[in-house]
């Protein structure tokens, strides 16, 4: 475990939301695989912070789905399956077009302008291919067209998802090509907000989330048909050694 991902430095005060953050952080970017176990001392050690502290932060992870405990393992990364993965999209592209074209039609010019800035944000970002940084500028970017909208039962949805939307946001973004394509896709949303165009917007909203979903996907895939051919040749390792014939000695 490498402790400087996870090492608090700020002031004791809010300790245990500084911790819950990163912990969070290292889950939502991947620092920590699906699966992985999420050892309490070591976490201690790692996060300086105390058991009590840690147990909480697990309890809040677990909330959000980000983790699970398993009988006999403790607490792990969970695992988003295929099928999973496949309804959040589908219900983001549904909900995400409603928020783009009643954003289009409700906000201010301000309210687009900050939309226009925080898409500047994620140009930077998308420079440097910084994962982290562009999930938390796209997370702000849906979260300012609810907070306009104010559709309640949406924001929640998207509230209670959020998390597991990190999640595969980020490995939406880790498909070579992704971070770069999804930037025109972005721009022609803000665009046709700016055009004060609702259909288009919607459309453009869900076409970039069902491209996201796609590449999400991949690589779920690709992760799936890794680890079936490393479990194959681990099989197929066992298999050789338990039909061996034993060496004779001399």
């Amino acid at each position: 475990m490498n402790a400087d991902i996870l090492r608090i430095t700020e002031p004791p005060t809010l300790l245990r939301e500084q911790a819950f953050e990163r912990l969070r952080e290292a889950i939502i970017t991947g620092h920590f695989a699906p699966g992985a176990r999420l050892i309490e001392r070591e976490l201690c050690e790692a996060m300086g912070v105390s058991r009590t502290s840690i147990r909480e932060v697990l309890r809040r992870l677990e909330a959000e789905r980000l983790i699970q405990v398993e009988p006999r393992r403790g607490p792990t990364v969970a695992r988003v399956s295929r099928k999973q993965a496949a309804e959040i999209y589908d219900m983001r592209a549904t909900l995400e077009a409603m928020l783009m074209e009643r954003f289009t039609l409700k906000a201010t010019e301000e309210e687009i302008a900050v939309l226009r800035g925080i898409f500047e944000e994620v140009v930077a970002a998308a420079e440097t291919e910084n994962v982290r940084e562009l999930i938390a500028i796209m997370t702000r970017f849906i979260l300012h067209v609810a907070h306009v909208v104010d559709h309640e039962v949406i924001r929640d949805i998207l509230q209670q998802l959020i998390a597991r939307i990190s999640f595969l946001r980020g490995l939406s973004m880790s498909k070579p090509g992704r971070i770069h394509e999804s930037i025109g896709e972005i721009r022609a949303i803000v665009e046709a907000v700016e055009r004060r165009d609702p259909e288009a917007a919607a459309r453009n909203a869900a076409h970039y989330v069902q491209n996201a979903g796609a590449a999400a996907l991949s690589r779920l895939d690709e992760a799936q048909t890794h680890g079936n051919e490393s479990g194959a040749g681990l099989r197929a390792q066992e298999r050789r050694q338990a039909t061996a014939k034993p060496v004779r000695t001399l």
